[in-house]
């Protein structure tokens, strides 16, 4: 997990992008926007949001709206989503993640555990938070400190960063592991030069053995549990997990509610390479 609601982002890539690229994610944080915030928007009101200069909000909301992922009214000088999005997006989802099926498995996953359930994904050296639903976990109003590292550097030894970089890192090899972490190390994220690994192969061994990994944390009151989530047509690994207070009482709580998980990931993989399989046919 990352910080808050899990928000996992590499620091420093935006910082990196230059001319169109700068640009290409100035269109997609517009187009998030109106994830949050479910109201017709001025340019003005998306680039003070945003924080992006007011000239290239409104060239990116034009060429936007020209394309039709937008629709613009010439009297209010609004912009609103058009459904052209929901159809690509839908598209998008039909041919790479089963049409529903990974709504469906958060939605199942919540009502088992009532608590909050996220998907992630590693991007680099990086666990991203792609999707979550909520449950009976509400977020802290103060900044929680999530490391958003697959792998970590801490107490003189490489580590997960997370629970749920452990349940990604079950799905790579030792080699791919070792290889990650030189990546690390080129990014400044550890320290250079040779450094004891044995404790991040084990940690990372014990979650393949057990099928998903636990955090427990002690300075808030929070409760984990994350699982390898495996899809048929993804170049990275993701993993699916729950947040929560009190989760668990005991070690038998625990059992049973990461096989209830796993059984739920099983059912829907199914359901996903299945679909998987027909787009290919067709």
């Amino acid at each position: 997990m990352a910080q808050k609601r899990p928000k996992f982002a590499h620091p420093g890539a935006r910082d990196a992008a230059q001319g169109g690229v700068k640009s290409c994610l100035r269109a997609l944080d517009i187009l998030h926007y109106f994830t949050t915030h479910a109201a017709p928007a001025r340019t003005i009101d998306i680039s003070e949001e945003l924080g992006i200069p007011n000239s290239s909000a409104d060239e990116i909301l034009r060429a936007l709206a020209s394309m039709g992922y937008l629709t613009f009214n010439r009297e209010t000088k609004r912009y609103v989503p058009s459904y052209k999005l929901v159809a690509t997006g839908r598209g998008i989802e039909r041919n790479f993640f089963g049409g529903d099926t990974i709504g469906e498995l958060l939605h199942e996953i919540r009502e088992e555990t009532g608590a909050t359930v996220y998907v992630t994904f590693q991007n680099d050296c990086w666990v991203e938070n792609v999707a979550q639903m909520r449950g009976h976990w509400q977020t802290p109003d103060d900044e929680i400190d999530f490391p958003t590292e697959v792998i970590r550097y801490d107490r003189d030894r490489w580590q997960p960063g997370t629970n749920f970089a452990a349940a990604i890192l079950a799905q790579h090899s030792n080699v791919e592991i070792i290889k990650l972490v030189t990546r690390a190390q080129q990014l400044g994220i550890g320290p250079r030069g040779p450094s004891l690994m044995k404790y991040l192969v084990d940690r990372v061994a014990q979650t393949r053995a057990k099928g998903f990994a636990l955090c427990r944390r002690n300075d808030i009151v929070l409760d984990s549990i994350a699982v390898p989530l495996q899809l048929p047509n993804a170049v990275s690994p993701h993993a699916v997990g729950i947040v929560g207070e009190k989760l668990f009482e005991s070690e038998s709580d625990i059992k049973q509610m990461a096989s209830a998980m796993q059984s739920a990931v099983m059912r829907h993989r199914a359901r996903l390479h299945h679909a998987s399989a027909a787009q290919s046919v067709q």
